[in-house]
């Protein structure tokens, strides 16, 4: 297997075996991004780059989907402008006699 290597059905990617972090690990690139993966006991690079697209394409058609789903929603109120806005409830600022029980310096 050369090195880097690609997988025919996943065009658009390239892949490389790597040695890092004390383990064989399959390092993806392709559309902008970089990808990598430990390489599983008994599987072979090309099945770990497999599955690395897979799960890379699900997260990515999920988050699509999510936007879609979002775009479809009717628009909300818009917010009250803040102008108008006013507190519910008095402002006390604290005094410095206040201030002493809540902050403590070591001594």
């Amino acid at each position: 297997m050369a090195n880097p290597f690609s997988v025919r059905w996943l065009a658009g990617w390239t892949f490389q075996t790597v040695f890092m972090e004390g383990r064989v690990q399959v390092e993806a690139h392709g559309f902008g991004i970089c990808l990598r993966t430990p390489v599983q006991p008994g599987e072979s690079p090309a099945a770990a780059a497999d599955r690395l697209v897979l799960a890379e394409d699900q997260r990515r058609r999920a988050l699509h989907k999510a936007w879609l789903r979002n775009q479809r929603l009717p628009d909300t109120a818009s917010a009250p402008a803040l102008e108008s806005a006013a507190a519910e409830a008095e402002i006390t600022p604290l005094m410095p006699a206040e201030l002493q029980s809540i902050i403590r310096l070591p001594a």
